[in-house]
Protein backbone atom coordinates (compact mmCIF):
# COMPACT_ATOMS: atom_id res chain seq x y z
CA UNK A 1 0.00 0.00 0.00
CA UNK A 2 1.43 3.40 -0.95
CA UNK A 3 1.72 6.29 1.44
CA UNK A 4 -1.36 8.13 0.11
CA UNK A 5 -3.48 5.01 0.52
CA UNK A 6 -2.27 4.57 4.07
CA UNK A 7 -3.09 8.19 4.81
CA UNK A 8 -6.58 7.83 3.37
CA UNK A 9 -7.16 4.70 5.49
CA UNK A 10 -5.98 6.51 8.61
CA UNK A 11 -8.29 9.43 7.88
CA UNK A 12 -11.23 7.10 7.40
CA UNK A 13 -10.46 5.36 10.69
CA UNK A 14 -10.29 8.69 12.50
CA UNK A 15 -13.60 9.76 10.99
CA UNK A 16 -15.19 6.43 11.93
CA UNK A 17 -13.81 6.77 15.45
CA UNK A 18 -15.24 10.28 15.90
CA UNK A 19 -18.54 9.18 14.36
CA UNK A 20 -18.76 6.32 16.86
CA UNK A 21 -17.93 8.70 19.73
CA UNK A 22 -20.70 11.07 18.63
CA UNK A 23 -23.21 8.22 18.21
CA UNK A 24 -22.36 6.84 21.65
CA UNK A 25 -22.57 10.30 23.22
CA UNK A 26 -25.96 10.96 21.61
CA UNK A 27 -27.21 7.54 22.70
CA UNK A 28 -26.05 8.09 26.29
CA UNK A 29 -27.62 11.55 26.35
CA UNK A 30 -30.94 10.31 24.96
CA UNK A 31 -30.96 7.37 27.38
CA UNK A 32 -30.19 9.61 30.36
CA UNK A 33 -32.88 12.09 29.34
CA UNK A 34 -35.40 9.28 28.94
CA UNK A 35 -34.45 7.91 32.36
CA UNK A 36 -34.82 11.37 33.91
CA UNK A 37 -38.25 11.79 32.31
CA UNK A 38 -39.38 8.43 33.66
CA UNK A 39 -38.17 9.36 37.14
CA UNK A 40 -39.98 12.70 36.94
CA UNK A 41 -43.23 11.03 35.86
CA UNK A 42 -42.92 8.44 38.63
CA UNK A 43 -42.27 11.15 41.23
CA UNK A 44 -45.24 13.23 40.06
CA UNK A 45 -47.59 10.26 40.13
CA UNK A 46 -46.40 9.06 43.54
CA UNK A 47 -46.61 12.55 45.01
CA UNK A 48 -50.20 13.20 43.96
CA UNK A 49 -52.57 13.48 46.92
CA UNK A 50 -49.73 13.14 49.43
CA UNK A 51 -47.99 15.71 51.65
CA UNK A 52 -44.97 17.29 50.01
CA UNK A 53 -41.64 15.89 51.23
CA UNK A 54 -39.58 18.88 50.19
CA UNK A 55 -37.25 20.33 52.84
CA UNK A 56 -36.95 24.08 53.38
CA UNK A 57 -34.28 26.30 54.87
CA UNK A 58 -34.87 29.68 56.46
CA UNK A 59 -33.49 31.27 53.29
CA UNK A 60 -36.04 29.35 51.21
CA UNK A 61 -38.93 30.70 53.28
CA UNK A 62 -37.59 34.22 53.00
CA UNK A 63 -37.39 33.99 49.20
CA UNK A 64 -40.82 32.41 48.84
CA UNK A 65 -42.47 35.15 50.92
CA UNK A 66 -41.18 38.08 48.86
CA UNK A 67 -43.78 37.76 46.12
CA UNK A 68 -46.52 37.98 48.77
CA UNK A 69 -44.87 40.99 50.41
CA UNK A 70 -44.92 42.74 47.06
CA UNK A 71 -48.70 42.21 46.89
CA UNK A 72 -49.86 42.36 50.53
CA UNK A 73 -52.55 44.78 51.70
CA UNK A 74 -54.41 45.57 54.93
CA UNK A 75 -56.59 42.45 54.56
CA UNK A 76 -53.63 40.08 54.28
CA UNK A 77 -52.74 37.61 57.01
CA UNK A 78 -50.12 39.32 59.17
CA UNK A 79 -46.98 37.63 60.47
CA UNK A 80 -48.33 37.16 64.01
CA UNK A 81 -51.42 35.30 62.82
CA UNK A 82 -49.48 33.29 60.22
CA UNK A 83 -46.99 32.12 62.85
CA UNK A 84 -49.65 31.55 65.54
CA UNK A 85 -51.50 29.16 63.24
CA UNK A 86 -48.37 27.32 62.10
CA UNK A 87 -49.21 28.12 58.50
CA UNK A 88 -45.66 27.47 57.29
CA UNK A 89 -46.29 23.79 58.05
CA UNK A 90 -49.64 23.87 56.23
CA UNK A 91 -48.00 25.53 53.21
CA UNK A 92 -45.20 22.94 53.18
CA UNK A 93 -47.73 20.12 53.36
CA UNK A 94 -49.67 21.28 50.30
CA UNK A 95 -46.82 22.75 48.26
CA UNK A 96 -46.57 20.19 45.47
CA UNK A 97 -45.52 22.86 42.99
CA UNK A 98 -42.36 22.48 40.89
CA UNK A 99 -41.65 26.05 39.81
CA UNK A 100 -40.83 29.31 41.55
CA UNK A 101 -43.89 30.97 40.04
CA UNK A 102 -46.13 28.20 41.38
CA UNK A 103 -44.81 28.06 44.92
CA UNK A 104 -44.58 31.83 45.34
CA UNK A 105 -48.12 32.27 44.03
CA UNK A 106 -49.44 29.51 46.34
CA UNK A 107 -47.82 31.18 49.35
CA UNK A 108 -49.28 34.54 48.35
CA UNK A 109 -52.68 32.92 47.86
CA UNK A 110 -52.66 31.50 51.39
CA UNK A 111 -51.80 34.88 52.90
CA UNK A 112 -54.36 36.90 50.95
CA UNK A 113 -57.95 35.92 51.84
CA UNK A 114 -60.19 36.57 48.87
CA UNK A 115 -63.53 38.34 49.17
CA UNK A 116 -64.24 37.84 45.46
CA UNK A 117 -66.33 34.66 45.40
CA UNK A 118 -66.16 34.45 41.60
CA UNK A 119 -62.35 34.26 41.73
CA UNK A 120 -62.60 31.49 44.32
CA UNK A 121 -65.03 29.61 42.09
CA UNK A 122 -62.57 29.86 39.17
CA UNK A 123 -59.90 28.32 41.38
CA UNK A 124 -62.31 25.57 42.45
CA UNK A 125 -63.22 24.73 38.86
CA UNK A 126 -59.62 24.61 37.67
CA UNK A 127 -58.57 22.45 40.64
CA UNK A 128 -61.49 20.09 39.98
CA UNK A 129 -60.62 19.85 36.28
CA UNK A 130 -57.02 18.93 37.08
CA UNK A 131 -58.22 16.32 39.55
CA UNK A 132 -60.49 14.71 36.95
CA UNK A 133 -57.96 14.77 34.09
CA UNK A 134 -54.85 12.99 35.36
CA UNK A 135 -53.10 12.61 31.97
CA UNK A 136 -53.51 16.28 31.03
CA UNK A 137 -52.49 17.33 34.53
CA UNK A 138 -49.32 15.25 34.23
CA UNK A 139 -48.44 16.96 30.92
CA UNK A 140 -48.78 20.36 32.60
CA UNK A 141 -46.79 19.27 35.66
CA UNK A 142 -43.90 18.09 33.49
CA UNK A 143 -43.72 21.55 31.93
CA UNK A 144 -43.52 23.17 35.37
CA UNK A 145 -40.76 20.70 36.33
CA UNK A 146 -38.92 21.83 33.19
CA UNK A 147 -39.39 25.49 34.16
CA UNK A 148 -38.04 24.68 37.62
CA UNK A 149 -37.24 26.85 40.60
CA UNK A 150 -34.89 29.82 40.72
CA UNK A 151 -32.52 28.78 43.51
CA UNK A 152 -32.02 31.04 46.52
CA UNK A 153 -33.88 33.98 44.98
CA UNK A 154 -37.38 35.25 44.55
CA UNK A 155 -38.19 35.86 40.90
CA UNK A 156 -40.31 38.89 41.85
CA UNK A 157 -37.32 40.55 43.56
CA UNK A 158 -35.02 40.13 40.61
CA UNK A 159 -37.72 41.11 38.15
CA UNK A 160 -37.93 44.43 39.99
CA UNK A 161 -34.15 44.82 39.78
CA UNK A 162 -33.81 43.78 36.14
CA UNK A 163 -36.61 46.12 35.09
CA UNK A 164 -34.69 48.97 36.70
CA UNK A 165 -31.32 48.19 35.08
CA UNK A 166 -29.79 50.47 32.48
CA UNK A 167 -28.51 49.06 29.20
CA UNK A 168 -24.71 48.94 29.06
CA UNK A 169 -22.36 49.22 26.10
CA UNK A 170 -21.43 46.10 24.11
CA UNK A 171 -18.21 47.64 22.73
CA UNK A 172 -15.87 45.45 24.79
CA UNK A 173 -17.79 42.29 23.85
CA UNK A 174 -17.59 43.07 20.12
CA UNK A 175 -13.89 43.96 20.51
CA UNK A 176 -13.26 40.56 22.10
CA UNK A 177 -14.80 38.80 19.09
CA UNK A 178 -12.79 40.96 16.65
CA UNK A 179 -9.59 40.17 18.54
CA UNK A 180 -10.15 36.41 18.10
CA UNK A 181 -11.10 36.88 14.42
CA UNK A 182 -8.01 38.97 13.75
CA UNK A 183 -5.78 36.40 15.45
CA UNK A 184 -7.22 33.59 13.32
CA UNK A 185 -6.73 35.59 10.10
CA UNK A 186 -3.16 36.45 11.12
CA UNK A 187 -2.46 32.75 11.77
CA UNK A 188 -3.80 31.67 8.39
CA UNK A 189 -2.24 34.41 6.26
CA UNK A 190 0.89 35.84 7.86
CA UNK A 191 2.62 33.79 10.58
CA UNK A 192 1.18 30.51 11.88
CA UNK A 193 3.61 30.33 14.81
CA UNK A 194 3.07 33.89 15.98
CA UNK A 195 -0.61 33.60 15.12
CA UNK A 196 -1.08 30.68 17.48
CA UNK A 197 0.25 32.79 20.34
CA UNK A 198 -2.07 35.62 19.30
CA UNK A 199 -5.01 33.18 19.30
CA UNK A 200 -4.10 31.99 22.78
CA UNK A 201 -3.91 35.61 23.97
CA UNK A 202 -7.22 36.49 22.29
CA UNK A 203 -8.99 33.46 23.78
CA UNK A 204 -7.56 34.19 27.23
CA UNK A 205 -8.66 37.83 26.98
CA UNK A 206 -12.14 36.77 25.88
CA UNK A 207 -12.58 34.22 28.70
CA UNK A 208 -11.22 36.53 31.42
CA UNK A 209 -13.41 39.48 30.40
CA UNK A 210 -16.39 37.14 29.95
CA UNK A 211 -16.27 35.87 33.50
CA UNK A 212 -15.55 39.32 34.86
CA UNK A 213 -18.67 40.81 33.29
CA UNK A 214 -20.73 37.65 33.78
CA UNK A 215 -20.05 37.75 37.54
CA UNK A 216 -21.42 41.30 37.72
CA UNK A 217 -24.75 40.37 36.11
CA UNK A 218 -24.96 36.68 36.98
CA UNK A 219 -27.81 37.11 39.50
CA UNK A 220 -29.79 39.07 36.91
CA UNK A 221 -29.02 36.39 34.35
CA UNK A 222 -30.80 33.90 36.59
CA UNK A 223 -33.90 36.04 36.52
CA UNK A 224 -33.74 36.69 32.77
CA UNK A 225 -33.22 32.99 32.08
CA UNK A 226 -36.11 32.10 34.35
CA UNK A 227 -38.46 34.57 32.69
CA UNK A 228 -37.45 33.21 29.29
CA UNK A 229 -38.18 29.70 30.55
CA UNK A 230 -41.55 30.90 31.83
CA UNK A 231 -42.30 32.24 28.36
CA UNK A 232 -41.23 29.01 26.72
CA UNK A 233 -43.23 27.06 29.29
CA UNK A 234 -46.28 29.18 28.51
CA UNK A 235 -45.93 28.29 24.83
CA UNK A 236 -45.64 24.61 25.69
CA UNK A 237 -48.82 24.80 27.78
CA UNK A 238 -50.82 26.54 25.07
CA UNK A 239 -49.50 24.06 22.47
CA UNK A 240 -51.19 21.26 24.44
CA UNK A 241 -54.52 23.00 23.70
CA UNK A 242 -56.20 21.61 26.84
CA UNK A 243 -59.89 22.44 26.69
CA UNK A 244 -60.48 23.50 30.32
CA UNK A 245 -57.50 25.89 30.13
CA UNK A 246 -59.13 27.93 27.34
CA UNK A 247 -59.32 31.22 29.26
CA UNK A 248 -55.73 30.89 30.49
CA UNK A 249 -54.43 29.82 27.08
CA UNK A 250 -55.87 32.99 25.55
CA UNK A 251 -54.15 35.06 28.21
CA UNK A 252 -50.83 33.25 27.77
CA UNK A 253 -51.00 33.60 23.98
CA UNK A 254 -51.52 37.33 24.32
CA UNK A 255 -48.61 37.63 26.77
CA UNK A 256 -46.36 35.52 24.52
CA UNK A 257 -47.15 37.75 21.57
CA UNK A 258 -46.33 40.89 23.55
CA UNK A 259 -43.06 39.37 24.80
CA UNK A 260 -42.10 37.61 21.55
CA UNK A 261 -39.02 39.81 21.07
CA UNK A 262 -37.63 38.56 24.38
CA UNK A 263 -38.01 34.95 23.24
CA UNK A 264 -36.42 35.63 19.85
CA UNK A 265 -33.38 37.33 21.33
CA UNK A 266 -32.76 34.82 24.09
CA UNK A 267 -32.02 31.57 22.27
CA UNK A 268 -28.28 31.64 23.04
CA UNK A 269 -28.72 32.56 26.70
CA UNK A 270 -27.74 29.98 29.28
CA UNK A 271 -30.75 27.76 29.98
CA UNK A 272 -29.99 27.20 33.65
CA UNK A 273 -30.58 23.45 33.22
CA UNK A 274 -27.09 21.99 32.84
CA UNK A 275 -27.69 18.50 31.50
CA UNK A 276 -24.12 17.70 30.46
CA UNK A 277 -25.08 17.28 26.81
CA UNK A 278 -22.57 17.92 24.04
CA UNK A 279 -24.77 20.71 22.67
CA UNK A 280 -24.81 22.50 26.03
CA UNK A 281 -21.03 22.14 26.42
CA UNK A 282 -20.38 23.50 22.92
CA UNK A 283 -22.72 26.43 23.58
CA UNK A 284 -20.83 27.22 26.79
CA UNK A 285 -17.59 27.49 24.83
CA UNK A 286 -19.32 29.61 22.18
CA UNK A 287 -20.59 31.99 24.87
CA UNK A 288 -17.16 32.33 26.46
CA UNK A 289 -15.46 33.08 23.13
CA UNK A 290 -18.08 35.40 21.63
CA UNK A 291 -19.83 36.92 24.69
CA UNK A 292 -23.02 36.44 22.72
CA UNK A 293 -25.13 35.88 25.86
CA UNK A 294 -23.85 39.09 27.47
CA UNK A 295 -24.61 41.03 24.27
CA UNK A 296 -28.11 39.61 24.13
CA UNK A 297 -28.62 40.29 27.85
CA UNK A 298 -27.80 43.97 27.38
CA UNK A 299 -30.20 44.17 24.43
CA UNK A 300 -32.95 42.50 26.48
CA UNK A 301 -32.80 45.06 29.31
CA UNK A 302 -34.80 47.68 27.39
CA UNK A 303 -37.43 45.10 26.47
CA UNK A 304 -37.88 44.23 30.14
CA UNK A 305 -38.35 47.89 30.99
CA UNK A 306 -41.01 48.30 28.33
CA UNK A 307 -42.91 45.08 29.12
CA UNK A 308 -42.89 44.98 32.93
CA UNK A 309 -46.67 44.59 33.32
CA UNK A 310 -46.77 41.65 30.92
CA UNK A 311 -43.93 39.91 32.76
CA UNK A 312 -45.83 40.04 36.05
CA UNK A 313 -49.02 38.95 34.33
CA UNK A 314 -47.08 35.95 32.99
CA UNK A 315 -45.88 35.07 36.50
CA UNK A 316 -49.41 35.49 37.90
CA UNK A 317 -51.07 33.35 35.24
CA UNK A 318 -48.59 30.47 35.36
CA UNK A 319 -48.45 30.69 39.16
CA UNK A 320 -52.23 30.46 39.43
CA UNK A 321 -52.36 27.42 37.12
CA UNK A 322 -49.75 25.50 39.10
CA UNK A 323 -51.13 26.60 42.48
CA UNK A 324 -54.52 25.19 41.45
CA UNK A 325 -52.82 21.83 40.83
CA UNK A 326 -51.46 21.91 44.39
CA UNK A 327 -54.93 22.75 45.71
CA UNK A 328 -56.36 19.74 43.87
CA UNK A 329 -53.63 17.51 45.30
CA UNK A 330 -54.21 18.91 48.81
CA UNK A 331 -57.90 18.10 48.60
CA UNK A 332 -57.00 14.50 47.78
CA UNK A 333 -54.93 14.34 50.98
CA UNK A 334 -57.89 15.21 53.17
CA UNK A 335 -60.18 12.69 54.79
CA UNK A 336 -63.12 14.97 54.13
CA UNK A 337 -63.57 18.48 52.80
CA UNK A 338 -66.25 20.69 51.35
CA UNK A 339 -66.68 23.85 49.32
CA UNK A 340 -67.51 26.64 51.80
CA UNK A 341 -70.60 28.81 51.71
CA UNK A 342 -70.42 32.51 52.54
CA UNK A 343 -72.98 34.67 54.30
CA UNK A 344 -73.50 38.40 54.04
CA UNK A 345 -71.27 40.56 56.26
CA UNK A 346 -74.14 41.55 58.55
CA UNK A 347 -74.89 37.90 59.34
CA UNK A 348 -72.28 36.91 61.95
CA UNK A 349 -73.34 33.27 62.19
CA UNK A 350 -70.49 30.77 61.91
CA UNK A 351 -71.57 27.17 61.35
CA UNK A 352 -69.09 24.36 60.85
CA UNK A 353 -69.67 20.62 61.16
CA UNK A 354 -66.99 18.01 61.84
CA UNK A 355 -64.09 20.36 61.36
CA UNK A 356 -60.57 19.09 62.01
CA UNK A 357 -56.93 20.17 61.89
CA UNK A 358 -55.30 19.25 58.53
CA UNK A 359 -51.89 18.49 60.07
CA UNK A 360 -53.08 16.00 62.71
CA UNK A 361 -52.82 12.38 61.58
CA UNK A 362 -55.87 11.08 63.47
CA UNK A 363 -57.83 14.22 64.28
CA UNK A 364 -60.95 14.44 66.42
CA UNK A 365 -63.63 16.39 64.53
CA UNK A 366 -65.81 18.97 66.29
CA UNK A 367 -68.79 21.09 65.36
CA UNK A 368 -69.98 24.53 66.40
CA UNK A 369 -72.83 26.82 65.33
CA UNK A 370 -72.69 30.27 66.86
CA UNK A 371 -73.26 33.94 66.24
CA UNK A 372 -71.92 34.89 69.67
CA UNK A 373 -68.40 35.20 70.97
CA UNK A 374 -66.97 31.96 72.35
CA UNK A 375 -65.06 31.39 75.62
CA UNK A 376 -63.22 28.08 75.94
CA UNK A 377 -62.16 26.60 79.28
CA UNK A 378 -60.44 23.36 80.21
CA UNK A 379 -57.12 22.06 81.48
CA UNK A 380 -53.78 22.09 79.68
CA UNK A 381 -53.49 19.69 76.72
CA UNK A 382 -57.27 19.19 76.63
CA UNK A 383 -57.60 20.67 73.13
CA UNK A 384 -58.41 24.37 73.57
CA UNK A 385 -55.50 25.79 71.56
CA UNK A 386 -55.82 23.15 68.85
CA UNK A 387 -59.52 23.96 68.46
CA UNK A 388 -58.77 27.68 68.10
CA UNK A 389 -56.19 26.92 65.42
CA UNK A 390 -58.55 24.48 63.70
CA UNK A 391 -61.32 27.07 63.34
CA UNK A 392 -58.86 29.77 62.28
CA UNK A 393 -57.06 27.62 59.69
CA UNK A 394 -60.38 26.39 58.34
CA UNK A 395 -61.67 29.95 57.90
CA UNK A 396 -58.40 30.90 56.22
CA UNK A 397 -58.38 27.95 53.80
CA UNK A 398 -62.04 28.58 52.98
CA UNK A 399 -61.27 32.15 51.93
CA UNK A 400 -58.00 31.42 50.11
CA UNK A 401 -58.23 28.04 48.37
CA UNK A 402 -62.03 27.62 48.60
CA UNK A 403 -61.57 24.44 50.63
CA UNK A 404 -63.06 23.83 54.07
CA UNK A 405 -61.49 21.04 56.12
CA UNK A 406 -64.90 19.95 57.38
CA UNK A 407 -68.16 18.41 56.25
CA UNK A 408 -69.95 21.77 56.16
CA UNK A 409 -68.85 25.40 56.52
CA UNK A 410 -70.92 28.54 56.32
CA UNK A 411 -69.83 31.97 57.56
CA UNK A 412 -69.24 35.52 56.35
CA UNK A 413 -65.96 36.57 54.77
CA UNK A 414 -63.63 37.57 57.61
CA UNK A 415 -60.50 39.52 58.28
CA UNK A 416 -58.60 36.98 60.38
CA UNK A 417 -56.36 37.84 63.36
CA UNK A 418 -54.91 35.89 66.27
CA UNK A 419 -52.88 36.44 69.43
CA UNK A 420 -51.77 33.03 70.61
CA UNK A 421 -48.13 31.92 70.46
CA UNK A 422 -46.38 35.18 71.34
CA UNK A 423 -42.81 35.57 72.59
CA UNK A 424 -40.66 38.20 74.26
CA UNK A 425 -39.33 40.60 71.63
CA UNK A 426 -35.66 40.73 72.64
CA UNK A 427 -34.67 42.83 69.62
CA UNK A 428 -36.90 45.66 70.86
CA UNK A 429 -36.42 44.91 74.58
CA UNK A 430 -40.15 44.31 74.93
CA UNK A 431 -41.41 41.95 77.63
CA UNK A 432 -43.98 39.28 76.89
CA UNK A 433 -46.71 41.48 78.39
CA UNK A 434 -45.82 44.44 76.15
CA UNK A 435 -45.79 42.18 73.08
CA UNK A 436 -49.15 40.75 74.15
CA UNK A 437 -51.00 44.03 74.69
CA UNK A 438 -49.67 45.35 71.36
CA UNK A 439 -50.91 42.19 69.66
CA UNK A 440 -54.38 42.57 71.21
CA UNK A 441 -54.47 46.27 70.32
CA UNK A 442 -53.88 45.58 66.63
CA UNK A 443 -56.97 43.32 66.61
CA UNK A 444 -59.12 45.91 68.37
CA UNK A 445 -57.94 48.54 65.87
CA UNK A 446 -58.85 46.23 62.98
CA UNK A 447 -62.36 45.73 64.37
CA UNK A 448 -62.85 49.51 64.57
CA UNK A 449 -62.13 49.97 60.85
CA UNK A 450 -64.59 49.62 57.99
CA UNK A 451 -64.58 46.36 56.09
CA UNK A 452 -65.49 42.74 56.54
CA UNK A 453 -66.07 41.53 60.11
CA UNK A 454 -63.00 40.46 62.08
CA UNK A 455 -62.54 36.89 63.27
CA UNK A 456 -60.33 36.96 66.39
CA UNK A 457 -58.53 34.14 68.21
CA UNK A 458 -56.99 34.74 71.63
CA UNK A 459 -55.27 32.08 73.71
CA UNK A 460 -54.85 32.89 77.42
CA UNK A 461 -55.61 36.60 77.46
CA UNK A 462 -52.86 38.65 79.16
CA UNK A 463 -51.04 35.63 80.53
CA UNK A 464 -47.97 37.83 80.97
CA UNK A 465 -49.19 39.55 84.14
CA UNK A 466 -50.53 38.72 87.62
CA UNK A 467 -53.86 36.98 88.24
CA UNK A 468 -55.87 39.91 89.62
CA UNK A 469 -54.90 42.39 86.89
CA UNK A 470 -55.12 39.72 84.19
CA UNK A 471 -58.72 38.83 85.02
CA UNK A 472 -59.77 42.48 85.48
CA UNK A 473 -58.13 43.73 82.28
CA UNK A 474 -58.91 40.74 80.07
CA UNK A 475 -62.60 40.75 81.02
CA UNK A 476 -62.89 44.43 80.08
CA UNK A 477 -60.97 43.99 76.83
CA UNK A 478 -63.13 41.04 75.76
CA UNK A 479 -66.32 42.93 76.72
CA UNK A 480 -65.29 45.97 74.66
CA UNK A 481 -65.27 44.15 71.31
CA UNK A 482 -68.34 45.04 69.26
CA UNK A 483 -70.31 41.93 68.42
CA UNK A 484 -71.55 43.45 65.15
CA UNK A 485 -67.97 43.97 63.93
CA UNK A 486 -66.14 40.91 65.25
CA UNK A 487 -66.49 37.30 66.34
CA UNK A 488 -64.09 36.25 69.09
CA UNK A 489 -62.83 32.81 70.07
CA UNK A 490 -60.93 33.04 73.37
CA UNK A 491 -59.39 30.29 75.51
CA UNK A 492 -58.57 30.72 79.19
CA UNK A 493 -57.68 28.95 82.43
CA UNK A 494 -59.32 31.73 84.44
CA UNK A 495 -62.73 30.24 85.27
CA UNK A 496 -63.72 33.63 86.74
CA UNK A 497 -64.12 34.92 83.19
CA UNK A 498 -67.03 32.55 82.58
CA UNK A 499 -69.04 34.55 85.15
CA UNK A 500 -67.66 38.00 84.34
CA UNK A 501 -68.44 37.57 80.62
CA UNK A 502 -71.84 35.92 81.07
CA UNK A 503 -74.25 37.18 78.41
CA UNK A 504 -71.37 38.42 76.24
CA UNK A 505 -69.74 35.06 75.50
CA UNK A 506 -71.06 31.55 75.04
CA UNK A 507 -69.18 29.04 77.17
CA UNK A 508 -67.66 25.85 75.79
CA UNK A 509 -65.11 23.53 77.32
CA UNK A 510 -62.85 20.53 76.82
CA UNK A 511 -62.53 17.87 79.48
CA UNK A 512 -60.53 14.79 80.40
CA UNK A 513 -60.74 11.79 82.67
CA UNK A 514 -58.02 11.39 85.29
CA UNK A 515 -57.46 8.02 86.94
CA UNK A 516 -54.77 6.94 89.38
CA UNK A 517 -52.47 5.96 86.53
CA UNK A 518 -53.22 8.17 83.56
CA UNK A 519 -55.09 11.09 82.08
CA UNK A 520 -57.32 10.50 79.05
CA UNK A 521 -58.40 13.37 76.76
CA UNK A 522 -61.26 12.88 74.31
CA UNK A 523 -60.64 16.30 72.61
CA UNK A 524 -64.40 16.78 72.17
CA UNK A 525 -66.05 20.17 72.48
CA UNK A 526 -68.77 20.47 75.15
CA UNK A 527 -71.18 23.32 75.87
CA UNK A 528 -70.93 25.26 79.13
CA UNK A 529 -67.91 26.15 81.28
CA UNK A 530 -65.46 23.56 82.59
CA UNK A 531 -66.62 22.16 85.93
CA UNK A 532 -63.76 19.84 86.84
CA UNK A 533 -60.42 20.68 88.50
CA UNK A 534 -57.90 18.22 87.21
CA UNK A 535 -54.66 20.20 87.21
CA UNK A 536 -53.83 19.08 90.75
CA UNK A 537 -54.91 15.50 90.05
CA UNK A 538 -52.50 15.41 87.13
CA UNK A 539 -49.65 15.83 89.63
CA UNK A 540 -50.41 12.37 90.97
CA UNK A 541 -50.12 10.69 87.58
CA UNK A 542 -46.64 12.21 87.23
CA UNK A 543 -45.58 10.89 90.66
CA UNK A 544 -45.74 13.90 92.99
CA UNK A 545 -45.91 13.24 96.74
CA UNK A 546 -49.45 12.80 98.10
CA UNK A 547 -48.80 15.41 100.84
CA UNK A 548 -48.35 18.11 98.20
CA UNK A 549 -51.44 16.97 96.30
CA UNK A 550 -53.72 16.81 99.36
CA UNK A 551 -52.57 20.20 100.63
CA UNK A 552 -53.12 21.76 97.20
CA UNK A 553 -56.65 20.27 97.01
CA UNK A 554 -57.58 21.72 100.42
CA UNK A 555 -56.18 25.12 99.55
CA UNK A 556 -57.97 25.31 96.18
CA UNK A 557 -61.24 24.11 97.72
CA UNK A 558 -61.10 26.82 100.38
CA UNK A 559 -60.47 29.53 97.76
CA UNK A 560 -63.40 28.40 95.59
CA UNK A 561 -65.74 28.35 98.58
CA UNK A 562 -64.62 31.60 100.22
CA UNK A 563 -63.11 33.69 97.44
CA UNK A 564 -59.81 34.14 99.27
CA UNK A 565 -56.75 32.14 100.19
CA UNK A 566 -56.29 30.59 103.65
CA UNK A 567 -52.57 30.97 104.30
CA UNK A 568 -52.66 28.44 107.14
CA UNK A 569 -53.60 25.73 104.62
CA UNK A 570 -50.67 26.54 102.30
CA UNK A 571 -48.12 24.45 104.12
CA UNK A 572 -45.70 21.73 103.15
CA UNK A 573 -44.45 19.40 105.87
CA UNK A 574 -40.73 19.43 106.64
CA UNK A 575 -40.07 15.87 105.38
CA UNK A 576 -41.75 16.71 102.08
CA UNK A 577 -39.77 19.96 101.84
CA UNK A 578 -36.56 18.01 102.31
CA UNK A 579 -37.64 15.53 99.62
CA UNK A 580 -38.22 18.36 97.16
CA UNK A 581 -34.85 19.95 97.97
CA UNK A 582 -33.02 16.66 97.55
Amino acid sequence: MDKSGYTDMTSIQILVFFALVIIIAVYVTVTNNRRKQNLIIKKLKNGWGKPSQRKYSGEDYECISHYFKRNEDENSIDDITWNDLGMDAVFCMMNNTNSSAGQEYLYKMLRCPNADIQSLKKLDKLASDFDKNAAKRLDIQKIFVWIGRAKHISISDYCDVVVGLEKKSNVLHYASMLFILAAVIFTCTISPVLGIWLCIAAIAFSIITYYKYKAAVDRYFICVNHIVKLLMGAKKITALNIDFLGEYNDKLNNISEELSDITKRSWLLETGNVDGSIAEILLDYLRMLTHVDLIKFNNLIKLFNDKEDYIYELIDTLGFIEASISVASFRCMLGSWCVPEFRKDNDMQLEVRNVYHPLITKPVANSINTKHNVLLTGSNASGKSTFLKTIAINALLSQTIYTSVSEYYRAPVYRIYSSMALRDDLSSSNSYYIVEIKSLKRMLDAASKEGHPVLMFVDEVLRGTNTVERIAASSEILKSIRTDKALVFAATHDVELTSLLRGKYDNYHFQEEVTDDEVVFDFKLYTGPATTRNAIKLLKTIGYDSTIINAAERSAGYFLNNGKWNLSLIHISEPTRLQLIS
